[in-house]
């Protein structure tokens, strides 16, 4: 009887500096990344199937990710 190895990993992809801000939670000013997270689901430690994403602010003291919408999204990678 052979073993399955399963499950799932997440991987950011930093897009864009937004420069130094204060973030929201810690309250440090910090240079803001605009990141894509993925969350890809795995069979033998290959990522197979894409499971969900988001676009979000990442301050990287803290790691709080701040979803976007599409629009802000759109609006800060082009500004």
């Amino acid at each position: 009887m052979g073993i399955i190895i399963y499950g799932v990993k997440r991987k950011l992809k930093e897009e864009k500096s937004l420069g130094v801000q204060f973030c929201p939670n810690c309250g440090k000013q910090v240079e803001l990344q605009l990141t894509r997270e993925k969350v890809y689901g795995h069979v033998y430690y290959i990522p197979l199937l894409p499971m969900s994403g988001w676009k979000v602010k990442l301050c990287p003291n803290c790691g709080v990710a701040a979803k976007l919408t599409p629009e802000e999204y759109k609006a800060l990678k082009q500004g």
